[in-house]
Order: C-alpha cells, then sequence, then structure tokens
C-alpha cells in the first residue's frame, strides 16, 4: 500500500512539474482542485506533491485571494529532474558524415549540460523516424526541416520542439553520376530511390520527371557505393558525405535552390505533440547555437565526435 502510494506521488510529481515547464513567472497556475480532476487523485496527492516541489525550490508561488495563484520564481533545471526524471530516448539518421557526428555529439553535451539522460537511436529514414515518435517509442526525432513540415501537413500528431537552421542536416542534395557515366546523363539509366527519407525519394522524382529510366530501391546510405561498383548510374544524394569520404571518381550536379530544397538542409527536433513537457525541455533550456557550436568543431577536425 505504501509503496503504491509513493508511486501515485511520483507520477503526480512528474505530472506538475511537466506542467510548470510551459510556465514562466508571472503566469497563472491550476487551483488545487483542476490539478486533482486533471490528474485524477486525491486533493492531498496534489497538496503534497506542490508543496515537495516548492520544497525543493522548483517554484515558489505567490496567492492573489480570489485571483489564484501565481508564479513569483521558477527553476527549470530543477522542475526538468522531476518531469524528464527517466532516461529520454530519442532518434536520428546514421551518422555518415562529420556533419552528423557533429549534430549527435553537440546533442549528447546538452543533455549532460542539463543533466538529463539520453540514449540516442540511430533509424535509417525520416518516415521511420517519424513514425518511432508518433508511436510514441522514441520521444523526438531529428528529421530535416522539410520532412517535419510534410508530417505536419499530412495531420501527423507532431510539433517542431527546435529548429537548428540552414545547413545544420546537410550543406545540399546534389545528383551524383558513377565514373561509367562522366557526360552526366539521366534519360534511359539506372536510377537509386529510397523510399523511406521523404527528402531524398521526392527529390529524386522530381530529377526525372519526364523521363525513361529506371529506379532501383535501396537505403540512401549505400547510393554512393552502389554508384561505384556500378549498380546504379545516377542517385541523389547529400554533398557532405561525398566531401568527407573519397569519392573523388564520382561526378555530380547541383540542384536549383528553392524554400522547400532549403528547408531540406535544416535540422529540426520534433516531438509528439501531446509531449508538453519534452517540448517545454527544448523550447526552454536546449542551446541550439551551443549544439550548432560543437557541430562545426567536429566538422572541422577541432573535436573528437562522442555520441
Amino acid at each position: 500500500m505504501v509503496e503504491k502510494f509513493l508511486m501515485k506521488k511520483g507520477q503526480v510529481i512528474n505530472a506538475i512539474a511537466s506542467d510548470f515547464l510551459k510556465k514562466s513567472v508571472g503566469d497563472k497556475v491550476p487551483s488545487i482542485s483542476e490539478y486533482q480532476e486533471d490528474l485524477e487523485v486525491a486533493r492531498g496527492t496534489v497538496q503534497n506533491a506542490i508543496s515537495y516541489l516548492k520544497s525543493e525550490g522548483a517554484f515558489k508561488l505567490i496567492s492573489k485571494g480570489h485571483q489564484g495563484s501565481f508564479i513569483s520564481e521558477i527553476n527549470y533545471e530543477i522542475l526538468q529532474s522531476y518531469a524528464l526524471s527517466e532516461t529520454v530516448l530519442g532518434t536520428m539518421t546514421l551518422p555518415y558524415s562529420k556533419l552528423y557526428e557533429g549534430l549527435a555529439t553537440g546533442i549528447y553535451e546538452e543533455f549532460r549540460n542539463n543533466h538529463i539522460p539520453l540514449n540516442l537511436g540511430y533509424i535509417r529514414g525520416s518516415k521511420e523516424r517519424i513514425k518511432a515518435v508518433t508511436s510514441k517509442f522514441y520521444r523526438f526525432a531529428i528529421v530535416s526541416k522539410f520532412a517535419a513540415k510534410q508530417a505536419i501537413h499530412n495531420r501527423e500528431p507532431l510539433e517542431i520542439a527546435l529548429d537548428f537552421g540552414k545547413n545544420s542536416y546537410l550543406s545540399e542534395h546534389v545528383v551524383v553520376f558513377s565514373s561509367e557515366n562522366a557526360d552526366k546523363t539521366i534519360e534511359s539509366k539506372k536510377v537509386a530511390i529510397d523510399y523511406n527519407s521523404i527528402d531524398q525519394y521526392l527529390l529524386t522524382e522530381e530529377v526525372v520527371k519526364d523521363k525513361n529510366v529506371q529506379l532501383v530501391e535501396m537505403p540512401g546510405f549505400q547510393i554512393l557505393t552502389a554508384l561505384r561498383k556500378g549498380i546504379v548510374d545516377v542517385g541523389v544524394w547529400n554533398l557532405d558525405e561525398l566531401m568527407d569520404k573519397d569519392y573523388s571518381d564520382l561526378s555530380y550536379s547541383k540542384l536549383k535552390h528553392n524554400q522547400w530544397i532549403d528547408d531540406m538542409t535544416s535540422a529540426v527536433v520534433v516531438v509528439h505533440k501531446d509531449d508538453d513537457s519534452l517540448r517545454a525541455f527544448f523550447n526552454q533550456s536546449v542551446a541550439a547555437d551551443k549544439i550548432i557550436e560543437i557541430q562545426n568543431k567536429v566538422k572541422n577536425n577541432e573535436m573528437i565526435p562522442q555520441y
């Protein structure tokens, strides 16, 4: 019985800490009765949870009589420790380029700075990473801004919690040609396509539009190797891996820029629309500029990647 009570109290502390993460000094807080109804627990359990968080220095309240209680002081770091007490599971693409290695390193560092345990899983394809968040198996995913917008447009229950800005996901996509295809033709060629990558397959469809080609499905990270081995003649892929590794035998041409191609270069964090506490954490406590600073150091060989 005591164990069950402590577990329930812990859940209420977690819920209230999560709610306060969304608030700022001066905000009105829900009444005890409102929390009691919302969380479906006894009034005393809510009172004990609020008293405990106040005693830990998470926040201070000031009462204004019939107007209710308002926040006079708030400590997000303490709130985070109760709202995000368990290891946070996140996912991003396979770190096959220095840019991705730097992004993973920066995210881990920022979570450590906030004393929040993190476990990143590396999943191929933005479709699968988005599905991992909508199914609530992972709490956040790193995808391109374009992929995130597409998913939200298609009414997936997602929100963008953090935007790292242009060229944080990749420098640009290019059309890559095998050494045997030195004249850079696409007509009647074998073209690689990855249907799990929203960006890659849409760009590929645009490139081959009105052309007679043979589409060859494969994981995106295998495209450069497939080009080198002559399995395919053409493939759309990111320039970073081409530059990071010794693919000087492959030629490429650039794509014409527009807004959606630019959005493909920006990395964003997506969370489930119901995950208020994690969205608040990214909004309040995660410094995107510090993550980008670490990303650039890894990219420029000034820092060893750790992820």
